[in-house]
């Protein structure tokens, strides 16, 4: 067994940290000599140290390691990746939103207006947060991976938009999920709408809701807006519109 110091120094760690760990229940020393409160660590707690600071090194918060305890790093680093790669598509939203508006009246987005027939959208439904929203996607596409449907555009409905709570829905035209378990379903009233293509995929959603709120010559209506995922045949991405109710 090693001392504290000698710990902290080969785990990467300082004397303070481990202490920190030890007040807050997430390790406990092998041995404490109980005449000079010395602390000592074996190599089992030293590779619960390595472990805790891998995590932290990574993002992974006290209070989650504290709630599944070390051993499950695995898992706490696959939540951790996930809340990345969520982060990593926040962020290039906003850097797709300062381009826009460094750019503006420079590139203007493609836009059309069109007048759109009564339809219903039946898909899998996302109350909660937005990062929930991919994972009902990965849903829709199994259904349609397994139902052999071949799909030429899907949709994603927002319903409504309360503080960091969305209701959505990703879904088909109604007609396209017969037989897909536990769908929800939502009627897109006849109207008219602007449309704008979006640029940079799915990060760049964000950008084409701030130019079409920004355009001075529209008028919005209270409607259900969308986004219309268009897969041309033979075509390895997505073509994105975001639909919005105009008068």
């Amino acid at each position: 067994m090693l001392s504290i110091g000698k710990t902290a120094y080969l785990v990467g760690l300082t004397v303070k940290a481990i202490k920190h760990y030890e007040e807050i229940g997430l390790i406990q020393p092998a041995y404490v000599n109980p005449e000079s409160g010395y602390r000592f660590y074996s190599q089992k707690e030293q590779q619960q140290l390595i472990r805790i600071r891998t995590m932290r090194s990574f993002g992974v918060s006290l209070s989650d390691i504290l709630r599944e305890g070390d051993e499950q790093m695995d898992r706490l680093l696959l939540h951790r990746k996930r809340e990345i790669e969520q982060e990593i598509n926040e962020l290039q939203g906003k850097m797709e939103g300062i381009d826009q508006l460094l750019n503006k009246g420079e590139n203007d987005m493609e836009t059309r207006i069109v007048e759109s027939e009564r339809f219903t959208v039946k898909g899998y439904e996302v109350v909660g947060p937005v990062s929930a929203i991919p994972a009902e996607w990965d849903r829709l596409i199994k259904e349609i991976n397994e139902n052999d449907v071949v799909v030429e555009e899907s949709f994603g409905v927002c319903l409504k938009m309360e503080n960091d709570i969305i209701h959505y829905i990703a879904g088909l035209k109604s007609e396209l999920t017969e037989g897909f378990p536990d769908t929800k379903e939502v009627i897109i009233p006849a109207g008219k709408f602007i449309v704008a293509t979006v640029e940079g995929g799915i990060p760049g959603i964000p950008a084409a809701y701030d130019y079409i709120i920004q355009m001075e010559d529209i008028k919005l209506r209270d409607c259900y807006d969308f986004e219309r995922y268009v897969h041309p045949a033979g075509v390895s991405e997505d073509v994105i519109e975001i639909w919005m109710p105009i008068e």
